[in-house]
């Protein structure tokens, strides 16, 4: 006979029925109908061709081969109980090595933190964390997830959107300090920027008004940088206008010299997936 599922289950049942000793002892243990345990004892029996126990109207007994089955198949039972919960162990825990991928404006939304959380859960993970806002091959540094803001390239990779982010644009008071100067988006055009320095860095900004409405400017710039902290104290400085995460902007706002009059007027709304 070739061992299956059903073998085990009926197995498991004449074990109980041999520790009970008998059949309405042994379905009261395992909530299941007299007649059902008697059926499967039945069928075990008539799969490996041999009588297992002797029946009588008060009690059961057991044959050689039944003695045998019993003595053995207690470490097979055992054995097979070991498996499964293994493999429901392995299912509920995250182990291993990820590498992620992220950009330096990613750090800033706190993602650092909720990774420590996910260490501190699963003791079997590790995070290898990459920070660059440098365009990165995933498949060459063998990356396994990247977290991207902004439109994807077109590419054979698979991409879930997970939301968006919004920058906004921001400025020292030293360097705009009267907020009537920002009347339109026309306006924006006479200031300096500090903007990312990157390979694919658009020459436009699309900013979104609050009514949904988006301008596209051609920004002019007299400081850039692909460092979102550099670019952050280059804003503090009074030298342009820059764009950085709404959240930290409004942080900034309370601490340092900021002017925050028209942070919620526009702003760049980029996509967020991985």
């Amino acid at each position: 006979m070739t061992a299956s599922i059903n073998n085990l289950e009926e197995i498991r049942i004449f074990n109980q029925v041999v520790k009970s000793k008998g059949f309405s002892a042994a379905a009261d243990v395992l909530q299941l109908p007299v007649n059902l345990i008697s059926r499967r004892v039945a069928s075990l029996e008539q799969q490996l061709g041999v009588k297992l126990l002797n029946r009588t109207t008060r009690q059961i007994s057991l044959t050689d081969e039944g003695q045998l089955l019993f003595n053995r198949s207690a470490d097979l039972l055992a054995g097979f109980d070991k498996l499964a919960n293994d493999i429901n162990q392995n299912q509920a825990t995250i182990s291993g090595a990820i590498r992620l991928a992220v950009r330096t404006t990613t750090v800033e939304f706190g993602i650092v933190e909720k990774l420590a959380e996910l260490v501190q859960q699963h003791s079997q993970l590790e995070i290898q964390l990459f920070v660059s806002d440098e365009p990165i091959d995933i498949v060459q540094e063998g990356i396994d997830l990247a977290l991207v803001i902004g439109d994807l390239p077109d590419s054979s990779l698979a991409a879930k959107r997970i939301g968006d982010v919004i920058f906004c644009l921001c400025a020292a008071s030293s360097y705009i300090s009267d907020p009537t100067m920002i009347q339109s988006p026309d306006d924006l055009l006479k200031f300096n920027y500090i903007l990312s320095w990157q390979k694919q860095t658009p020459s436009q900004l699309k900013l979104c008004a609050k009514n949904g409405t988006e301008v596209l400017i051609t920004p002019k710039s007299r400081f850039k940088s692909n460092d979102v902290r550099t670019r952050a104290r280059a804003i503090v400085s009074g030298i342009g206008i820059g764009t950085l995460p709404y959240a930290e902007a409004i942080t900034k706002s309370k601490t340092d010299n900021w002017s925050e009059f028209f942070l919620t007027i526009l702003c760049l709304q980029y996509p967020f997936g991985v």
